[in-house]
């Protein structure tokens, strides 16, 4: 219920809450039914009951912020306290999510004070990042949010996804209900979400509401989720859920395969389980969304154009203790920078920093030594993880080089075995 219906933002902002007479930002009053039917207005969405129950425990009332105009409800943020992995660890995040602002209270400055006081409120709460996924990307920038993680979507025909070379099996894979999918699926998922940045935890209530609940009116016209286990040597090392789309004309059946969610922790397991996915009965064509930019299908097949890969933006990084989050990852090379942050929402983090790299850890102090790169702390946060680099941000004029040779320093630093990726939309 967390999906795409509650990632962040709705409403653009361009007036100080100040100046809006009337209207109050405080920590939310009242019962979390109330709370999440507020959120909904600009969704369009009304929770049902069944939802709303597995959903209820993950609403965290205690870190809910609210817009008022004379008592009534009309902007919302709330939060989901996460452990993120980050390169060489993890760090608690604070997942901003349930995000909104009612159509009649646009233009008014609400979300700007929403972000404020949500963001001191974080770093109160010593939590180095914050998170989310966003409505419109546009919106999130300006509170310092950068573009962390991509997302991969693709489509291809059956009849066209055979591998450039198929081996011999080396496991096998079995159908399995919801009941047996909870025991063998999170071993799993802990196992892939240590080996990539930007994975965030996933408790039994958030398994239980986000991934096994699957009610028929959130299926769009497909069948209720399958669920299918690899395992190798009687372990499980590789699961999926996906559902199918039936439809059939006079040729015959021509359905459509909705992975919703593949994992896998060794490559033997992933080209066994991807093929079997691309090879179900009645099969037209296979979709799917939200996989890892490298993720090795693309190199799998022997017709990679076939997949019509595309890229989108996915998780947005906010670094807010920029001390404790860069001393709390693990750095793949030795080295010193001096970074020139900007900052305008949380000025302590703004300022000149030295970043000191060795042995895999880091150490960050302020300095008054010349700056070798300068760049606003949105930037930061897009290359924080390993998927952007600092090159990368340079060429596109986002950072300024100071020091010639800088950013490539930076990014050997930076650099991960994989591409970070978030798997859940919160």
């Amino acid at each position: 219920m967390a999906g795409s219906r509650h990632n962040a933002g709705v409403s653009t902002e361009a007036v100080p809450a100040e100046a809006s007479t009337g209207f109050d930002v405080r920590p939310y009053e009242g019962d979390a039914r109330a709370f999440l039917n507020a959120v909904e207005v600009p969704f369009a969405f009304t929770p049902r009951d069944e939802d709303f129950q597995l959903f209820e425990p993950l609403i965290e009332l205690d870190r809910a912020l609210a817009a008022y105009d004379r008592g009534r409800v009309v902007g919302t943020a709330g939060i989901f306290s996460m452990g993120l992995t980050v390169p060489g660890g993890e760090l608690p995040m604070a997942g901003v999510t349930m995000v909104s602002v009612h159509p009649t209270h646009r233009r008014r400055g609400l979300l700007r004070e929403m972000m404020r006081q949500q963001l001191e409120a974080i770093h109160r709460r010593h939590e180095p990042l914050a998170g989310l996924w966003a409505s419109e990307g546009a919106i999130y920038q300006r509170f310092g949010y950068g573009m962390a993680t991509l997302a991969a979507r693709f489509e291809i025909e059956r009849a066209r996804s055979a591998f450039r070379e198929t081996p011999a099996p080396t496991g096998s894979l079995r159908l399995v209900d919801a009941d047996a999918a909870a025991r063998l699926f999170p071993p799993v998922f802990e196992k892939v979400r240590a080996m990539r940045a930007g994975v965030y935890d996933r408790p039994e209530a958030w398994w239980r509401s986000e991934f096994f609940h699957d009610p028929e009116h959130q299926r769009n016209g497909g069948s209720p989720a399958t669920y299918v286990v690899h395992e190798t040597d009687g372990m499980a090392d590789a699961y999926a859920r996906y559902r199918l789309h039936p439809e059939w004309d006079e040729r015959g059946p021509k359905y459509a395969l909705e992975v919703l969610e593949a994992m896998a922790t060794t490559p033997e397991a992933t080209a066994e389980l991807w093929r079997y996915l691309l090879d179900v009965d009645l099969v037209a064509t296979i979709r799917g969304r939200n996989l890892p930019i490298d993720h090795p299908l693309l190199l799998l097949l022997a017709e990679p154009r076939r997949l019509g890969w595309g890229v989108g933006d996915a998780l947005w990084l906010r670094v807010v203790d920029l001390v404790a989050a860069l001393e709390g990852r693990g750095w793949a090379a030795d080295g010193r920078i001096v970074l020139e942050v900007r900052d305008e929402t949380c000025p302590w983090n703004a300022g000149r920093w030295e970043l000191s790299a060795e042995g895999g850890g880091g150490r960050v102090t302020a300095t008054t030594r010349s700056a070798d790169l300068a760049l606003h702390v949105r930037d930061l946060g897009a290359a924080y993880l390993g998927g952007v680099g600092m090159s990368q941000l340079h060429s596109a004029g986002r950072i300024a080089e100071l020091t010639p040779g800088a950013a490539d320093r930076a990014d050997a630093m930076l650099r991960t075995a994989f591409a970070p990726w978030c798997p859940t939309i919160f």
